[in-house]
């Protein structure tokens, strides 16, 4: 967790400075350097931020009807019938760690396919010395409980036992998510429509900002009289905030879209950041026209 607190300041911290240096140097070759940051920073500290909801949401559950286990948004649901076996790793087995991905010391999560045992997902906390394989008919999990003797037996126990019902098998990762939002018509073009319109004001106004006088208006009065006079590069701060706007609701949404009922409501925040960049356009020609 301090870890993972710390890479969210570090993302964020990137982000302000970017953002900060926007609204006050000229307009050099530093510019592209202040626009990647906060482009950059603010979707890693996103990813950071949800890696850390996944440990605070983790769940081992292990009953005579089968195990259950909850990551963040990923869920899975195995009938006990499927479980072939539960056991510590094994001295000499291939080194026990995801992939190429965000993880770190703590937040152990990921995939990877391991000689001698096939696909194996990791959602843990610890190294290879505290990890528990759950052996699936396809595939591996990779979980630290708490106890894991005590779980290890828990599986004995319930497997002598025998099932009371069968559940449901289920199997639910982010990126499911993702394909069936980008299958929804609706969604992918309010989607585009937002990242398009915020893209093209920053490329429009790095193009007429070499092209203004070195001082520009950056709000009107109550009379609708200019004032404020800056320079030109803050303009840049308008895409800026069509795409934090765009990326807030774009994370909101999804978190919505998993629940039919909640699906309007997804939409209208997509809509939402349509309707933000294209205020924003408006805004951008009328600061322009002003300027000239």
């Amino acid at each position: 967790m301090l870890l993972g607190l710390l890479l969210v300041s570090l993302a964020a911290g990137a982000a302000a400075l970017g953002v900060v240096q926007l609204s006050s140097v000229g307009f050099s070759a530093w510019i592209a350097v202040w626009i990647a940051l906060p482009l950059l920073g603010v979707p890693a500290a996103l990813l950071v931020a949800y890696r850390i909801y996944g440990l605070l949401s983790a769940r081992y559950h292990l009953d005579r009807d089968g195990f259950r286990l909850r990551w963040g948004l990923a869920v899975e649901h195995v009938p006990l019938g499927d479980v072939l076996e539960v056991r510590l790793p094994e001295a000499g087995e291939a080194p026990l760690a995801p992939g190429r991905g965000l993880w770190w010391p703590g937040c152990v999560v990921g995939h990877r396919s391991i000689i001698g045992m096939g696909e194996v997902e990791f959602f843990a906390t610890t190294g290879p010395e505290g990890l528990l394989l759950v052996q699936l008919p396809d595939r591996w999990l990779a979980i630290s409980p708490t106890d894991r003797d005590g779980f290890r037996q828990a599986y004995v126990d319930v497997v002598r036992m025998g099932s009371l019902e069968r559940i449901d098998a289920l199997r639910l990762r982010p990126d499911f998510l993702f394909n069936r939002v980008w299958a929804d018509r609706w969604a992918r073009v309010l989607v585009l429509a937002g990242l398009a319109l915020a893209l093209l004001l920053l490329g429009f106004l790095a193009f007429q900002a070499s092209t203004l006088p070195a001082q520009v208006p950056f709000g009107f009065d109550p009379f609708g009289r200019p004032e404020s006079l800056v320079s030109p590069t803050r303009l840049l701060l308008l895409p800026l905030i069509a795409g934090l706007c765009w990326l807030v609701d774009l994370v909101i949404g999804l978190w919505l879209y998993r629940k039919d009922d909640q699906r309007p409501l997804a939409y209208g925040l997509w809509g939402i950041a349509v309707l933000v960049a294209a205020l924003l356009w408006g805004a951008s020609f009328q600061i322009l026209a002003a300027a000239s």
